[in-house]
């Protein structure tokens, strides 16, 4: 049943939207097996993905790789039913397809100005990753371009040398000082955190808001409550970095949507019209700061008080900056891939088809298959998140350009207040009642372009290092501005949470740094009362 409106578009029969999204509402709870000798061993997509980085042994890497692998093959007939009800009711509305709606609605442009910007993009770094290729293969290899080889080969060492700089139990007292020291503050939020992997668990990090900030017409302030998740091993290698760089990115958009201050709470809401690139902007900016020796100097320190060397810095400008381009193409797969899915004929919509339109956008932008395989990535099943990654690439352009603006006016951005002043007057304040393309260029004085990321890239890694190696002595002599376990006010209470247990209240265990101790033992006692 259909019915017609002035417009003369077909509408859908009331009800069909919810079909589509209570069919696949979210990714399928899995468990991927990793084979041991004699057994199986049940492990999260998460977990196989940190250890196709960390493990020394081959075999456990291709079978961690092959349990991704394996998602595809387990939800690709409910998932071909999905696509073509999405792309049914794309084109009943009068849009070209699903993902043409999907952007149009989020970004207020279609999906042909979209691939402009990606297309150039894509153009622009292709030879950098062919280069960034075959320099692997030189340096460590051949065999360290299979897509279960490669993330190990860039990171196995680097995970090692910093990993005794991330405590996990303290990853919350370090994101807690780094956003006190910016400025940030949280207007009376209510946060949430749910931080440690369990079984059946959401297998992505994410921030929901079941209230939004906004101010009624009266004045009176609604702040809002958010509610953060990511999937932590605490015992696990590179646990404790993966965590505090979810952290600053799940709690930069927390602070992002805690300080939109409209007349409604539509403004402040994370769905559309509220622009992907918009939102995925304030959190990867946040994030950013990991990579930062002036960070690094500062917030990066072992149980023993010891800062990350200089020496570990460098071995990780060295281990990552003339890989960097790869993580450009694996962000600019997904959206290349998901666009020729929707565009695929109806009669063509197979499990085989779908497993090769994968393989081969993977060798097409990453140059091989792909360390995360396509059809384990959770954001193109779930309804929210489908069509949905060019947000993270457009984000990551806008990223760029912002610090190159304020390093341009402020010369630092690590514990600099003024930049939360602006991020939080400029960014923050509009919500969706401006469009991002409009702010980037309120802040940063011109138009979205791939420019500064591109030529981020393109830095030779001495030059970087030289330059890294100035901002790191000049932070070390200067300190954070906040020293470990002294008291932050960031304007809002943190509830510490495993599922449904409560493990600490900063309202109730005194204040911040009271809820980061007790978080502290409990992560202690859960995962290391045995050493």
């Amino acid at each position: 049943m259909v019915t017609i409106v002035p417009s003369g578009l077909v509408t859908p029969a009331p009800g069909m939207r919810l079909d589509i999204i209570s069919d696949f509402a979210s990714p399928p709870q899995l468990l991927s097996h990793l084979p041991c000798p004699g057994s199986f061993t049940p492990a999260s997509s998460v977990q196989l993905r940190n250890l196709m980085r960390v493990a020394d042994n081959e075999a456990v890497r291709k079978s961690a790789y092959e349990g991704l692998r394996s998602v595809g093959p387990f939800v690709c007939e409910a998932f071909l039913k999905i696509v073509k009800d999405r792309n049914k009711l794309a084109r009943l509305l009068g849009y070209q397809d699903f993902y043409d709606m999907k952007v149009t609605a989020a970004e207020g442009f279609g999906k042909a100005r979209l691939f402009e910007m990606l297309d150039d993009l894509e153009v622009k770094t292709r030879s950098i990753m062919e280069t960034a290729r075959e320099r692997l293969a030189t340096e460590k290899g051949p065999a360290a371009l299979e897509p279960h080889n490669q993330s190990h080969a860039l990171a196995g060492d680097t995970t090692k040398a910093t990993d005794p700089y991330f405590p996990f139990e303290n990853a919350v007292d370090v994101w807690g000082r780094t956003f006190a020291a910016l400025g940030i503050q949280y207007d009376g939020s209510v946060m949430t955190l749910d931080l440690c992997d369990r079984q059946g668990k959401y297998s992505n990090g994410f921030c929901h808001w079941p209230q939004p900030a906004w101010r009624h017409a009266d004045g009176r302030w609604v702040p809002a409550h958010a509610n953060f998740t990511s999937l932590a091993t605490p015992d696990q290698l590179g646990s404790g970095k993966t965590a505090l760089e979810t952290l600053l990115h799940e709690g930069g958009h927390a602070a992002h949507f805690a300080n939109v201050d409209q007349y409604s709470p539509f403004f402040s809401q994370e769905r559309a019209p509220t622009s992907v690139a918009y939102a995925e902007n304030q959190s990867m900016f946040l994030d950013s700061l990991a990579g930062d020796a002036a960070w690094l100097s500062r917030y990066a320190v072992s149980r023993e008080g010891q800062v990350m060397p200089w020496q570990v810095v460098e071995q990780l400008v060295r281990n990552t900056h003339p890989y960097s381009v790869f993580m450009v193409r694996a962000m600019l797969v997904v959206p290349y891939f998901e666009k020729a899915l929707y565009e695929l004929p109806e009669d063509q919509l197979t499990p085989q088809a779908l497993q090769t339109l994968a393989d081969q956008a993977e060798e097409r932008i990453q140059g091989g298959l792909s360390p995360r395989p396509l059809l384990s990535v959770p954001h193109i099943l779930a309804d929210e998140s489908s069509c949905y990654y060019h947000g993270y690439v457009l984000a990551e352009m806008s990223v760029h350009q912002t610090r190159d603006h304020f390093l341009g006016k402020y010369r630092a951005i690590v514990d600099n207040p003024q930049v939360g002043a602006d991020l939080t007057s400029c960014y923050w304040r509009p919500g969706n009642g401006s469009l991002f393309l409009d702010l980037v260029r309120q802040l940063t004085g011109k138009p979205l372009a791939a420019d500064a990321w591109v030529a981020r890239l393109q830095l030779p890694t001495e030059g970087l290092l030289d330059k890294e190696k100035q901002e790191y002595e000049a932070a070390v002599k200067a300190g954070p501005k906040f020293k470990p376990g002294q008291e932050v006010d960031l304007g809002m209470r943190v509830r510490l949470v495993h599922g449904d247990e409560l493990i600490s209240d900063s309202e109730t265990d005194g204040g911040f740094q009271g809820a980061c101790a007790k978080f502290k033992a409990w992560v202690r006692q859960q995962y290391f009362s045995g050493n």
